[in-house]
């Protein structure tokens, strides 16, 4: 009896978590998304200022994770600052990462943050000046890295990704992600992955996120 309880419990849970929207399409999934990204959005530019705040009393010595400065003085500068001020902020990084103790602690940690946030930056510069093929070369480009700690259990920048997506540009998503394989496969990604693709295929809006895995049941796919 309490297993048949149970079975119709989870069932009626199931209709009712994947009849929340009628479809891809339903104005309200839309909506909720559009204020997801814009929340996102909102976050990144705080993230953003709380680091030009930091840096402007320590310098990137005395910072403690040199992998924040990696990505929120140098993807979120290319997203939110000008050309020159984010180039600046690569070119700085680029000069960081070739000094020799910090070859030498990349080595031993396995690090390849730089490489992959670097050419996110460039592809979000060649984004904002208009130019989606060469941001999506960036993109790929910076799958090509050994790895770290982070990317292998964090996954991938999914900004450029959002802002490609909404364009259209969704083979080149799925391209990316597929090549990101490479250091990001824990059985998460995987499943992470089996959601984007199936929504990608009907053409939902997408966040990137883990809450993605909800809206899948909720979509009814």
């Amino acid at each position: 009896m309490k297993l048949l309880i149970s079975m119709i419990f989870v069932l009626f849970t199931h209709t009712v978590v994947a009849g929340k929207y009628s479809g891809c399409t339903d104005p309200q999934y839309i909506s909720y998304v559009d204020k997801r990204l814009s929340f996102y959005e909102k976050l990144d530019k705080e993230r953003y200022q709380k680091t030009q705040n930091n840096l402007s009393v320590n310098s990137l010595d005395n910072m403690d994770k040199k992998e924040v400065y990696s990505y929120q003085n140098v993807v979120l500068s290319a997203r939110f600052d000008t050309k020159e001020i984010a180039l600046n902020n690569i070119i700085s990084y680029e000069k960081y990462q070739l000094t020799f103790i910090q070859k030498i602690k990349n080595a031993f940690a396995g690090n390849g943050d730089s490489l992959h946030n670097i050419n996110i930056a460039k592809g979000w510069l060649a984004l904002k000046s208009g130019n989606e093929d060469e941001a999506i070369s960036y993109l790929f480009a910076s799958t090509k890295t050994k790895g770290s700690p982070v990317l292998g259990s964090f996954g991938p920048d999914k900004t450029l990704i959002r802002e490609l997506y909404k364009r259209g540009r969704k083979e080149a998503v799925l391209k990316y992600l597929d090549m990101s394989k490479s250091f990001w496969n824990t059985q998460s990604a995987e499943n992470y992955m089996m959601v984007w693709r199936k929504m990608i295929k009907n053409n939902c809006a997408i966040q990137f996120q883990f809450y993605d895995t909800t809206s899948v049941e909720e979509l009814g796919l």
